[in-house]
């Protein structure tokens, strides 16, 4: 089947979205040969001198329904226009994306030239993407769009916008985009290595930067807590390497010489339409093997465009917004300036003890700001001890992450929410926005320390953790307004009335391998707690998250995996309301997935989720926010 039959296909699917689930299964299992795989960030090198070519990419299918009172939520026309009143439904808690009832389909294909000699090799990839139907289904439910056709990286090729569907085709679009990606000239001998258009980076110390996270979910045959100790979903030795994260655009260049690798780069970053962010980065890593490394990275960042309208309080025209989710701060912001030093330094400690140590400062300032000349630099701390004794590890880690170190405002996309409500983690960080760097262990203003164990091999696997953090600072509306200073999760209170919030987390991740299948449990609770003054209910905050997925995989053969499981997420307590429980929901999720090698070049995943919100609404006295969904996911790869 020719790429024009695939975007036939592609176009009466959209056309004829009503019909039938098992026609569209049916075609995109006739469209075998035309399913295809993003390229890996470096091109391989190829086998043998002079030119050679290689096809990737991808098909899929998303199906989604979606029925009840919280699929339209009374806070959604509001918070579409810009409103920092965060919906709690229909988000899907456990993959933080919209379910949005439609259909989409998305076609596309990377081509990869290379050319080797004996001194040089050289590469060149071109993309050709195309999507049709749900917009939002297309753009947060299948893997990545090409950076030339995906909005969340600032493209203007699909129309999309906020929108809460009460049915199929209301968020409906299309868009096509043909373009070069990148490119890459380096010695065949891995001495040096030029690289322009789009890329990943060959290193980086995530304290110091973090390429930009995905905002879309990664098909895969089962579902996963956010926060999951274990190593992924399962998959077939056939499923490619998918991206992990959203790639840059710029220039880089990589030195490697004996055990020493040196990377500079300039690209700019995701950024709403409008608006600009760049980064100059350089880092050094010296590698002497044997779990030894040592490491230096610079970053600096600058915005332009536009005026941010933000969620924190430091930028022009700051205000408290009064609601039923507490006093949301927004302010205006622009023009920022950020710079990150680090050190970081991995090291044999004695007998069966190894240490890690990690060091950053970070600089900010920015021009339009409520109160200029109070910016001041923050720092981020991390050590670790570690102890392998056989199968067996275990780790006591430290964390320092004050809440001046890299806070930088960067948003990207459409401002969806995430996590599902507006006092689900990462609080401040809500509506598509991102940090420079990883705050997926802890972030901004916290300090702690976190406990690890983990028992590798055999028929029994166990992972376990336990972290407890609490502010650094007080977040009132003296502190919030100081230029850079950033809270993580709570809002603002009163000075003098301020209080220290606590955070602690449960985790764990169980696997047995007996012949019938593998058999996993991936749990994660997070509790939240900062205590009020009378006067003052709208600060309390005592909330606990439990999160559990019991799942089965089976590799029937080596061209076979099957999965199936249950998932499940739920909040209660009390935020900005005293000790009066107004935080109380769970989301259901039941699953059954498999993959399918039909041959040595081709391969199907199909996953169906069903899934159950019910809880009590977000405004007092408002709508049920309960609904039911179900959604079909189909994904195709091809290489050739």
């Amino acid at each position: 089947m020719g790429i024009s039959t695939l975007m036939l296909a592609l176009y009466m699917m959209h056309r004829w979205k009503r019909t039938s689930i098992v026609a569209a299964a049916f075609f995109l299992s006739t469209t075998s040969s035309m399913a295809f795989a993003d390229p890996p960030p470096t091109p391989s090198p190829s086998p043998r001198l002079g030119w050679s070519n290689s096809f990737d990419g991808f098909a899929s299918l998303v199906d989604q329904a979606a029925g009840g009172p919280g699929i339209q939520p009374p806070e959604g026309a509001g918070f579409a226009s810009g409103s920092p009143l965060s919906p709690m439904t229909p988000y899907d808690t456990l993959a933080s994306t919209p379910n949005t009832p439609g259909i989409g389909g998305v076609a596309q294909f990377v081509l990869t030239t290379q050319y080797a000699s004996k001194r040089i090799d050289a590469s060149l990839q071109s993309g050709f993407g195309h999507a049709t139907g749900s917009v939002t289904n297309n753009s947060y439910w299948t893997e990545p769009l090409l950076p030339t056709l995906n909005p969340h990286v600032g493209s203007q090729a699909l129309p999309y916008s906020i929108t809460f569907p009460s049915h199929a085709g209301q968020d409906d679009g299309s868009g096509t985009r043909a373009s070069i990606l990148g490119g890459s000239v380096g010695g065949n001998d891995g001495a040096w290595l030029v690289r322009g258009g789009w890329f990943n980076l060959n290193q980086s110390d995530r304290f110091v930067f973090a390429q930009p996270p995905l905002t879309n979910l990664t098909p895969a045959v089962m579902v996963q807590t956010a926060e999951s100790l274990g190593s992924g979903a399962p998959s077939l030795d056939a499923w490619p390497a998918l991206a992990s994260a959203v790639p840059l655009r710029g220039v880089d260049l990589t030195l490697h010489e004996k055990s020493t690798t040196l990377e500079m780069t300039n690209a700019a970053l995701p950024s709403l339409p409008g608006t600009s962010a760049r980064i100059t980065l350089g880092s050094i890593v010296l590698d002497r093997g044997g779990g030894t490394r040592f490491s230096g990275e610079l970053l600096h960042l600058t915005t332009g465009g536009n005026i941010l309208n933000t969620t924190v309080l430091f930028g022009a025209n700051a205000q408290l917004n009064p609601g039923p989710q507490g006093e949301l701060p927004t302010s205006l912001l622009g023009g920022q300036s950020q710079t990150i030093a680090g050190l970081r330094a991995a090291f044999h400690w004695a007998g069966p003890f190894d240490g890690l140590a990690e060091v950053g400062r970070a600089w900010y300032d920015a021009n339009n700001v409520l109160k200029p000349g109070t910016a001041t630099p923050g720092g981020y701390y991390h050590v670790a001890l570690i102890r392998t004794a056989g199968h067996a590890t275990t780790s006591i880690e430290g964390y320092r992450f004050e809440p001046r170190y890299a806070t930088a405002y960067l948003p990207y996309g459409v401002p969806e929410n995430i996590w599902s409500v507006a006092w689900s983690w990462p609080g401040i960080w809500l509506k598509s926005t991102y940090q420079l760097v990883d705050n997926t262990v802890v972030g901004a203003n916290r300090q702690g320390y976190r406990l690890r164990y983990t028992l590798r091999g055999g028929p029994f696997e166990a992972r376990a953790s336990y972290g407890s953090y609490q502010q650094i600072e007080m977040a009132t509306t003296d502190t919030g307004t100081q230029t850079g200073f950033v809270e993580g999760f709570f809002l603002p209170q009163q000075p003098g009335n301020g209080t220290l919030g606590q955070m602690h987390q449960y985790a764990a991740w169980l696997a047995w391998h007996p012949k019938v299948a593998d058999l996993t449990i991936d749990y994660v609770d997070d509790t939240m707690h900062r205590d009020f003054q009378p006067a003052f209910p709208q600060d309390s905050v005592s909330l606990n998250a439990p999160q559990v997925v019991f799942a089965a995989s089976k590799s029937l053969s080596k061209q076979t995996l099957v999965s199936l499981g249950y998932g499940r997420y739920a909040m209660r307590g009390s935020w900005a309301h005293g000790s009066l429980t107004n935080v109380n929901y769970a989301q259901n999720v039941s699953f059954a997935g498999a993959q399918l090698a039909e041959s040595q070049n081709a391969v199907v995943l199909v996953q169906l989720r069903s899934t159950a919100f019910s809880g009590l609404p977000s405004i007092v006295g408002g709508p049920s926010p309960n609904y039911r969904g179900t959604a079909l996911i189909i994904d195709q790869h091809f290489h050739i």
